[in-house]
């Protein structure tokens, strides 16, 4: 039996998710340190599997990870001492056991149903200090309902040849995007300070763009370049015509730029039901449904 656990944790300081090795040796990633953490705690060294391979620089409320303890450490005692070992910018916050469903080891990178991702943009002519470390500042007005018409067009299976880095080694480019979601904070609704007298923009015009990206699986790169394209469709730099040529072409000098990791966050692993989760296992072609509640919603639409 496997224990799972749902980590979050301020991506800036580490270089991505899986354990690396540099020119001088071992860098810091989210893994090494959660391994680190694992192996002070059950005194000897423990190896863990990853939902996400998230990039450098990238956030997650909701990675998922796998390791198989060698003797039991109840939930709520393996979380406290995890708070205690990891470093402040990351925290286990939820752990279960869970049997594999078949013979392999029970592995979150194959045994999820999907991903959920948030790209969170800000669109107002200042940046804020207090939250630049999550978002891009794009100091320009963004135009929604083409960038909403845009996203309709890549939902559903595709080849996405020309939303991935240059040296992504999938053996096949074709995905499947479960659902795009944009909506808009306005600046009345992040600040409380917005009336104040002298401020560039009204209160009731848009400060936080925030997309939502729901996929089975995702090339290297994948949601960073869907932003980055969705962004110039909203700034008048790319047409709808110019990106279905881009799906059916897949060159990626068509598309828009990669989007900086900053502002990307793994939301959430979307986890099967009978595997502890609140996903419910449906047909393939179709979107898994929620188990329980629905996801909520942070920002008005």
């Amino acid at each position: 039996m496997a224990v799972l656990l749902r980590l979050a944790y301020d991506g800036t300081g580490f270089h991505g998710f899986a354990r690396q090795t540099g020119p001088g040796g071992a860098v810091r990633t989210v893994q090494g340190e959660l391994e680190r953490a694992l192996s002070r705690l059950y005194k000897q060294e423990l190896l863990t599997r990853g939902a996400s391979r998230t990039d450098a620089g990238v956030h997650a409320r909701g990675q998922l990870v796998a390791f198989d303890p060698p003797f039991e450490i109840p939930p709520r005692g393996l979380l406290l001492g995890l708070a205690a070992q990891l470093p402040r910018d990351m925290v286990a916050l939820a752990a279960w056991a869970a049997d594999s469903p078949d013979a392999v080891p029970l592995n979150p990178r194959f045994h999820n149903l999907g991903k959920r991702y948030r790209y969170r943009i800000r669109v107002t002519s200042l940046r804020d200090p207090l939250t630049e470390r999550y978002e891009w500042h794009l100091p320009r007005p963004l135009a929604l309902e083409p960038m909403r018409a845009g996203a309709q067009r890549l939902i559903g299976e595709h080849d996405f040849a020309g939303f991935r880095a240059r040296d992504c080694q999938a053996k096949t480019t074709v995905r499947r995007l479960r659902s795009i979601e944009i909506g808009v904070h306005t600046l009345a609704q992040i600040d409380p300070l917005a009336w104040d007298t002298g401020r560039i923009e009204a209160p009731d015009e848009p400060a936080v763009v925030e997309i939502d990206v729901c996929g089975d699986a995702f090339l290297k790169n994948m949601v960073r370049i869907l932003v980055g394209t969705l962004c110039a469709v909203g700034r008048g730099q790319l047409d709808l015509a110019r990106l279905d040529e881009l799906l059916r072409e897949g060159d990626r000098a068509r598309a828009g730029p990669t989007a900086p990791a900053r502002g990307l966050t793994l939301i959430e692993v979307l986890w099967p039901r009978e595997l502890g989760g609140r996903w419910s296992q449906l047909d393939p072609a179709r979107r898994p449904e929620l188990a329980t509640a629905p996801i909520p919603r942070d920002f008005s639409r």
